[in-house]
């Protein structure tokens, strides 16, 4: 392997954790000591710009605020309290995030695949209240809502991973990306849809208004719930606290999922809110989570949403997102899309952009940036690469410095080798 650790301790460390670490993971060989702003920090002494914002779950590092919250509720509050009792720091989350979203209920969870797991449930018990005894969910194409088995039986985008292919879970139907084959795929026992507004892990991939509104509008016309998740898409990264607001008012889903950032990379926090309609479904009993609500969480989570609204970081991630694609225009063979400070980088020619990503982390150039790979497109023949620096540590002058210095002519020279 051409890209080593840069270091002694970072070698050491990594030596460590192969020994007994299973290999479901394959990291870049980068070891995070610390963490602050925009930037991580190895224990050799190296620093690189984070660009991956742990899939969207940053919007500044050790944000101050976050980290205050949840050391007060950890010395004058609780540690883990059940939701067989009340808290005052669950009031305080439910009222904020019901008041941030416009939703009506909030169901708290712990992380993205858990709240994901919830929303289908909600939909297939919708199915059983109504008497259907085989209830169907749609989903579309190029999905990604966690890993639970549910899902990852049918979120198969990515050819690399063609060998997990497991027996489908019972009522998931998976259908293109369009509102035509969603309304052929609609029968007697379906009972709602379930999309990404834009699909993070399959690009990420963009929708449209005309796209989107086509899928909301069949969803009304045929007495179907409609729930999006926003789990990487939330909370002001693509430039509204969700990502569906870009397209109005009538655009509004059912429900919604939040995670990621809610926590403020301090705590795993995530929550399904939605309309009373939807929600009134959850019963004593038909759901629950031992780590979801309690008060630390709580107390993270309402910092961070404090935070989002405080420093307005949906309009922050709008200019800056389109300020750094407009610096990235021009690159040969490559093209940008984003939505404020999510975005695709479609290298064409090209299986996977695996070593160019590692050589901006580990390469010779400065400041390191580290942004992850992404998949590969058979049709298309091109490899994603997606970016998604935190919204509030950015600044055009740390943006304008990794692209001039780093991200440009590490893709120019790339594909000249390529090419």
């Amino acid at each position: 392997m051409r890209y080593r650790p840069l270091g002694p301790r970072s070698r050491e460390i990594i030596e460590r954790i192969e020994r007994n670490s299973a290999d479901n993971y394959m990291p870049y060989p980068f070891v995070v000591s610390r963490a602050k702003g925009p930037y991580l920090f190895d224990p050799d002494g190296n620093k690189a710009l984070d660009f991956l914002s742990a899939y969207s779950a940053i919007l500044t590092h050790m944000h101050p605020d976050v980290a205050k919250a949840v050391i007060y509720e950890m010395e004058h509050g609780s540690d883990l309290v059940s939701r067989a009792l009340y808290s005052e720091r669950f009031a305080d989350f439910v009222e904020l995030l019901a008041k941030i979203t416009g939703y009506e209920r909030v169901l708290p969870k712990s992380d993205g695949g858990s709240v994901t797991d919830s929303a289908i449930a909600g939909l297939l018990m919708h199915g059983n209240k109504r008497g259907i005894s085989h209830p169907e969910v749609i989903l579309t194409k190029d999905y990604f809502h966690g890993r639970n088995w549910i899902f990852a039986s049918n979120a198969l985008f990515d050819y690399e991973q063609s060998h997990l292919k497991r027996p489908s879970a019972q009522g998931i139907v998976v259908v293109d990306n369009t509102a035509e084959a969603i309304e052929a795929a609609i029968n007697k026992n379906s009972v709602g849809m379930f999309i990404e507004t834009h699909k993070g892990e399959g690009g990420p991939l963009f929708s449209t208004k005309e796209e989107y509104m086509a899928m909301r509008g069949l969803a009304r016309d045929k007495g179907l719930f409609f729930g999006a998740d926003e789990i990487q898409t939330g909370l002001g990264r693509c430039g509204h606290i969700m990502a569906w607001q870009e397209y109005g008012e009538k655009a509004r889903p059912d429900f919604v999922t939040l995670g990621k950032a809610l926590g403020g990379g301090i705590i795993p926090v995530s929550a399904l809110v939605g309309s009373e309609e939807f929600m009134r479904i959850f019963t004593p009993g038909s759901d629950g989570s031992t780590f979801g609500g309690y008060p630390i969480a709580c107390a993270a989570a309402c910092a961070s949403l404090k935070y989002i609204q405080r420093e307005n970081i949906p309009q922050k991630a709008l200019e800056l997102g389109n300020y750094f694609a407009s610096l990235m225009r021009g690159i040969p063979n490559v093209n940008i899309d984003h939505r404020g400070l999510l975005m695709r980088v479609e290298i064409e020619g090209i299986r996977s952009a695996k070593d160019i990503c590692l050589e901006m982390l580990l390469g010779e150039h400065q400041p390191r940036v580290f942004m992850k790979h992404g998949h590969y497109n058979p049709e298309k023949n091109v490899a994603y690469t997606r970016i998604a620096p935190p919204p509030g540590a950015m600044t055009k002058v740390l943006i304008r410095e990794a692209v001039e210095k780093t991200i440009r002519p590490v893709l120019e020279n790339m594909r000249n080798r390529i090419t």
